[in-house]
């Protein structure tokens, strides 16, 4: 059972890992992970060794997948020693003095299990090797250091690049602290090194704006979010769905009374997209706020196949504004509307609400033509036939009560 249960972690750990592997490719992938898996820690190495002797063209990244694989599939403590056996192999093969990525790929994988002291070992023996450093590998292991929570390795390991010509700061480096901070919901810093990185010539990266907005949403300094907010719109960097829902909450605490309006117009104008989250979200505001223009703005935004049920909503509610408010004309526009795109109504309030709007015009010929078009899709309610049987006893329209008695006793109703 045991066995069994790591396989299935093990299968979901590497499917983002294998995607872009042959079948012939997984399956020795599939099946180097499963003897990994299974025997003790002390035998990976020598698995991996096995692996690579009995397959000599085999890639020479092979081991990332695989390392990438046990740390999802949570078997961290074996990841470190598929990392410890490449960086073994590295000083056994000696490689390209000028070429540091094999070493950096390394500490970018020891960020991720959080294991600091290997990164240092590998960047040291990098130098030792006599590897020419980049800034590369030098924003691994300051990643690998904030992955931790060394601030202060971090931040010497960034004051030795500012003074060395060949390994200055670059943008990750910046969005390195950025994110760091964020997470520790340290607002100050977060602005200190986001205009650290603008005085150095750096734009932030989206991910690293995200983590600015975010981070300043939660402490709640909604100023500082929309400052990052626009400036992040003047460098034309399309936002993502995170942000976007960041700043939907920066409108709601600050009690903005268009906010919705302003929210979908700032997404129109941006061209930007919506996710489920943040459509269902709107589509509440706006079904709660009533207001049938702002109903329009997002049912125009969202896309309909992509949010069907939101869509159909908005749809819904539309109807019932033009249905309460007695606009005939514009309620018969809305449901065609609906109706063409392949949705129905929800619920029977909103089919009664068009219904009582027909009888308060006395519109009988029209609400028939309602009724014809919409049987086939849908089964009124008793409620819906009570309401029918009502109207059409108040206006003695006695030929069309005996046809809806009649179709109340199909449906069932007594």
């Amino acid at each position: 059972m045991a066995v069994a249960a790591a396989r299935r972690r093990l299968w979901r750990g590497m499917r983002t890992a294998a995607a872009a592997t042959t079948a012939s490719g997984e399956e020795l992938y599939a099946s180097l992970l499963s003897r990994l898996v299974a025997e003790p820690e002390c035998r990976v190495k020598a698995s991996m060794e096995e692996a690579t002797s009995s397959v000599p063209h085999r890639d020479g990244a092979f081991w990332e997948p695989l390392a990438a694989a046990l740390v999802r599939a949570s078997y961290p403590a074996k990841a470190h020693l598929v990392l410890e056996w490449k960086l073994e192999r590295l000083l056994k093969e000696g490689v390209n003095s000028y070429n540091c990525e094999p070493y950096s790929t390394i500490i970018r994988f020891c960020g991720e299990t959080r294991n600091a002291a290997l990164g240092m070992r590998v960047f040291e023996c990098a130098e030792a090797q006599g590897i020419q450093l980049n800034t590369d590998i030098f924003n691994a292991l300051i990643n690998t250091f904030l992955s931790v929570g060394d601030l202060l390795a971090a931040v010497t390991l960034y004051e030795t690049m500012e003074g060395i010509e060949d390994y200055k700061p670059d943008r990750a480096t910046y969005d390195a602290f950025i994110s760091a901070f964020s997470w520790l919901r340290s607002g100050d810093a977060m602005m200190s090194w986001y205009l650290a990185a603008k005085n150095a010539g750096f734009v932030p990266g989206i991910q690293a704006f995200e983590s600015l907005i975010v981070g300043f949403v939660m402490l709640n300094k909604l100023d500082d979010a929309e400052l990052v907010f626009k400036e992040m719109v003047s460098f034309e960097m399309k936002p993502t769905c995170t942000i976007l829902e960041a700043k939907l909450e920066v409108l709601s605490r600050t009690e903005e009374g268009n906010r919705v309006k302003s929210f979908i117009k700032l997404v129109s104008d941006g061209d930007w997209e919506l996710n489920k989250a943040l459509v269902d979200r709107l589509t509440r505001l706006c079904l709660d706020g009533g207001e049938v223009d702002i109903m329009e703005q997002l049912l125009a935004l969202i896309q309909k196949e992509a949010h069907f049920s939101s869509a159909t909503q908005l749809h819904c509610g539309i109807i019932r504004f033009y249905a309460s408010a007695d606009l005939l004309s514009d309620m018969e526009h809305a449901i065609d509307r609906m109706l063409d795109d392949g949705m129905m109504f929800l619920c029977p309030e909103d089919v009664e609400a068009v219904i009582c709007s027909y009888f308060r015009h006395k519109a009988f010929d029209r609400l028939e033509m309602f009724l014809n078009r919409i049987r086939s899709l849908y089964m009124l309610t008793r409620s819906s036939y009570d309401i029918l049987v009502a109207g059409f006893q108040r206006f003695d329209l006695h030929q069309r009560l005996e046809a809806t008695i009649k179709d109340m006793r199909e449906a069932g109703f007594a």
